[in-house]
Parts: structure tokens; sequence; C-alpha cells
């Protein structure tokens, strides 16, 4: 089943990515931040369980990684 991919703030557009294939998407963040990701195309009923986050530090900022959902 095709997906598609997706970052918000990158700058090129989205990937449509076919069964059995990779692909690569270069993306250059320009400032430290949380930008999200996900599905673009209806791929199934979980379909919206499709993203996460992408997590951008400044160089040497040596911040640890925390989660502060459920346990």
């Amino acid at each position: 089943m095709p997906h598609g991919f997706a970052i918000t703030g990158a700058a090129n557009s989205e990937l449509l990515i076919m069964p059995g294939q990779t692909r690569t998407m270069v993306w250059i963040p320009t400032k430290p931040g949380v930008f999200p990701f996900y599905c673009t195309d209806f791929c199934s009923a979980l379909h919206q369980e499709m993203q996460g986050y992408v997590r951008v530090s400044a160089k040497g900022a040596g911040t640890p990684i925390s989660f502060n959902g459920p346990k």
C-alpha cells in the first residue's frame, strides 16, 4: 500500500513511497525545534497513527531527550 511522507517546515515537497521502495528526503533544518512528520496518503484505518516528531537541537547543546507523556 502506498504511503506519503512529509515533515512540517521542510521546504521540499512530500514523498510518495510505493510498496517495497525506499526513498530519501534531504532536509536541512534552519533552527532548533520539534518538527512533526506524517503520512500524507491515506493508507489504512490506522493512517492517523502514522506520525511522529523529529527534535532538532543546536550543535553542541547537549540537551537530554525527555518524554513527558503517560507512563
